[in-house]
């Protein structure tokens, strides 16, 4: 059985790790791969910071996957929305339902908060991913677009 709970101070090296494969998977997508394990760690371990971090474990307590969210303001709703920015599940613990358990969790937290919803986004190749997400959320039809304005 898998838990998600909360990232914590212990969790460091493990997160790093697994951040740092997670990038792999993904060499094309902008961004400054290179420091951003240690900057993201330092903003979700800091309570003030608006980024946060689930930590799923597996049943010896070892760190299996992460969720990074940032809930915020919506201006179409009462109630704040959350965005899902990153989801990773270890090769070895994938199929397993992990990543379904971290989205309930975050979908537990919103009803708590107030939410109006959770969203995310994904690259239109990632078929693996679909998959999850089609089984626990509704696809939209919106695009994506970026416009960089710095160096990351």
């Amino acid at each position: 059985m898998t838990g998600i709970r909360d990232v914590q101070a212990e969790d460091r090296e493990a997160f790093l790790d697994m951040w740092a494969d997670f990038v792999s998977l993904a060499p094309d997508e902008p961004g400054n791969h290179g420091v951003m394990g240690e900057l993201n760690w330092s903003r979700m371990i800091d309570p003030a910071h608006a980024l946060k971090a689930l930590i799923a474990t597996d049943e010896n307590g070892a760190a299996v996957g992460f969720t990074l969210y940032l809930p915020f303001a919506f201006t179409w709703a009462r109630g704040d929305v959350c965005y899902l920015q990153d989801i990773y599940v270890r090769a070895q613990a994938r199929g397993k339902g992990i990543a379904q358990a971290m989205i309930a969790e975050l979908e537990k937290r919103g009803r708590d908060a107030g939410w109006f919803k959770v969203f995310w986004m994904t690259q239109a190749d990632n078929f693996t991913a679909q998959r999850v997400y089609d089984k626990v959320a509704k696809r939209m039809d919106y695009l994506r677009y970026d416009l960089n304005v710095c160096e990351p």
